[in-house]
């Protein structure tokens, strides 16, 4: 049976406001998270706690734990340069969404050996800060938390950091890989104090991402991941680099991106890369993302070393540095 002429009028209406309601739902969910990923408060006490400190070569390997939301430890392992003298600039790396804390082990020599302390945080859902026995759809529901967290976790940790004899505090950098970089430009946006980044496999604009990805190619035709990738985009639209990226200039920029990406596609790398600001660079390496090869990693890391090596050496010579008029 058809519909009336009234009838008609009535359904549509009912449409429309459905759909208004959630296009202002969105609208809020975006705001709300924005916000909350602004927001920082450094008042509630750091309660950092020393747990081990061991001499290796050329290097202090630390581990202590802070207080990062009320109640929340954060374990954190750094690397230290044992060779003493004048505090030493610091390097706070955020690694990816599959990574452990113990990557600290790979490269602590050479990051020591350049002069830079190392700071590794523990991300919520990893290591010693993952809840027992989630199911799957509890999982992706401690996502947006593990994100947070990730976001707000360096700036308490900058705060621990400032505190300490043997770093200056004014030489504090940041280094993100995969997820943590993503992570990382928000980070960077809204806390002035990380002199400059390296983006290591990161790129902007989840929608573009979700749509470019060599992965989706792999799938088959009507498989539910093709579906549900631009919902979680679209959800995840707070987080998303490329809203907050441009605020980090002028502080300066080292993209490290991979020819042949199979997660990340060159689009959204681009993309990201044009909405941020000057001074900017980006290096390319011949790798995929899953399984990295070996001589790609180590070269990104020397290559990442020496980007910042002459940047502080600039700031430290810098009139703005050393306060000379």
């Amino acid at each position: 049976m058809f519909f009336t002429k009234k009838k008609s009028l009535r359904f549509l209406a009912i449409v429309f406001l459905c759909l208004a309601g959630m296009v202002i739902a969105k609208l809020a969910w975006n705001q709300a998270n924005i916000r909350a990923l602004r927001k920082y408060n450094a008042r509630p006490p750091l309660n950092v706690v020393l747990q081990s400190s061991e001499q290796k070569k050329g290097y202090i390997l630390e581990e202590f734990t802070f207080e990062g939301s009320p109640g929340e430890r954060v374990p954190v392992m750094a690397a230290i340069p044992s060779n003493g003298g004048q505090p030493c600039p610091a390097i706070i790396f955020l690694y990816g969404i599959g990574m452990k804390i113990q990557f600290v082990d790979k490269v602590a020599e050479a990051v020591t050996q350049a002069g830079f302390a190392l700071f590794v945080p523990e991300q919520f859902n990893r290591g010693k800060r993952r809840p027992k026995g989630l199911s799957p759809v509890e999982e992706v529901m401690t996502f947006r938390h593990r994100i947070m967290t990730t976001i707000h976790d360096p700036r308490r940790l900058i705060d621990v950091i400032e505190k300490r004899p043997d770093i200056d505090s004014r030489r504090i950098y940041l280094w993100g890989a995969s997820f943590g970089a993503m992570a990382g430009c928000s980070v960077m946006a809204y806390d002035p104090r990380l002199k400059a980044g390296i983006l290591t496999l990161c790129g902007g604009d989840f929608q573009k991402m979700a749509r470019d990805t060599a992965i989706r190619k792999t799938l088959p035709r009507f498989s539910w991941i093709k579906l549900a990738a631009p919902v979680a985009a679209s959800l995840l639209r707070p987080f998303d680099p490329i809203l907050h990226i441009a605020r980090i200039a002028p502080r300066p920029l080292l993209f490290q991106n991979l020819l042949n990406d199979e997660m990340i596609p060159r689009s959204s790398v681009e993309a990201l890369y044009n909405r941020a600001g000057q001074p900017k660079q980006i290096l390319w390496y011949n790798s995929p993302h899953n399984h990295p090869v070996k001589d790609a990693i180590k070269q990104a890391v020397l290559d990442g070393l020496a980007w910042l090596k002459a940047l502080d050496r600039e700031l430290v010579s810098s009139t703005r540095f050393t306060g000379v008029p």
